[in-house]
């Protein structure tokens, strides 16, 4: 059951992933940006040159976004991890089907 469970928690994380759209903001602001992913550094170096609040916030709260997806990847990774090595030793998917 912790394999299902790693599976629901990564694609928690693909969905914070897809919330992120920093580059776009920035875009839109008239700020060129050359990758579509940017990193946490290139996001907070813009923030504090900007004076707009609310592109701010939309930014600092897109770095959330970016450091939940990071977070919840790792734990996905590591359920996944044990939920395999679970199921070598007692198998219950199996019982399942």
């Amino acid at each position: 059951m912790l394999v299902i469970a790693s599976i629901f928690i990564y694609i928690a994380a693909i969905i914070f992933k897809l919330l992120d759209n920093s580059a776009g903001l920035l875009i839109a602001h008239g700020i060129s940006v050359s990758p579509f992913y940017l990193r946490a550094e290139i996001i907070k170096e813009q923030i504090s040159y900007l004076e707009d609040k609310r592109l701010k916030r939309k930014l600092s709260r897109n770095l959330s976004y970016q450091k939940l997806h990071k977070v919840l990847t790792i734990v996905a990774i590591l359920s996944l991890i044990v939920g395999i090595v679970m199921e070598i030793i007692d198998p219950y998917l199996i019982y399942l089907l």
